[in-house]
């Protein structure tokens, strides 16, 4: 299931179908680095800032400007 363009880290599925890809493609564009990836324990995400620069540079369109993520903080 592709999220809805909030999460950071992507799961190889949600990445596979955000690109068009299948799941097999996806993940072995991670395991020969050719996308970004990172492990955390067992589990592998995809940084959505990564992938989308990613794509950018596959297209050969210029590096898209940084995003800054902020969060809201509540008062107590």
């Amino acid at each position: 299931m592709v999220d809805n363009g909030q999460a950071l880290l992507l799961t190889v599925s949600e990445a596979a179908a955000l690109l068009g890809i299948g799941r097999n493609l996806a993940y072995e564009l991670v395991r020969t680095g050719r996308i970004p990836s990172i492990r955390l324990g067992r589990v592998i995400r995809i940084p959505r800032f990564g992938l989308e620069q990613w794509v950018a540079q596959e297209a050969g369109l210029p590096q898209a400007p940084l995003r800054v993520v902020t969060s809201t903080s509540q008062r107590h």
